[in-house]
């Protein structure tokens, strides 16, 4: 298993929340593309910063990007 770090890639507005690039989460996943598991990035994202993601569309690689922890 392992550990990945989604970052924003760029500054954008989220249901009127100001959220800055390189805003972060980290999620675990059994593959090896964690956008695999896009849910689990976007509950991660509203546990840790209360922002979510998915009503926007920002789900994806064009505005978030990751890197193994």
């Amino acid at each position: 298993m392992a550990t990945f770090e989604i970052k924003t890639k760029r500054a954008m507005n989220v249901q009127g929340d100001y959220v800055d690039a390189g805003l972060s989460v980290q999620v675990s996943s059994m593959f090896s593309n964690p956008f695999d598991e896009v849910d689990k990035i976007n509950y991660a994202f509203i546990r840790v910063h209360g922002i979510d993601l998915k009503p926007e569309g920002y789900l994806s690689l064009g505005y978030l990007e990751y890197r193994i922890v």
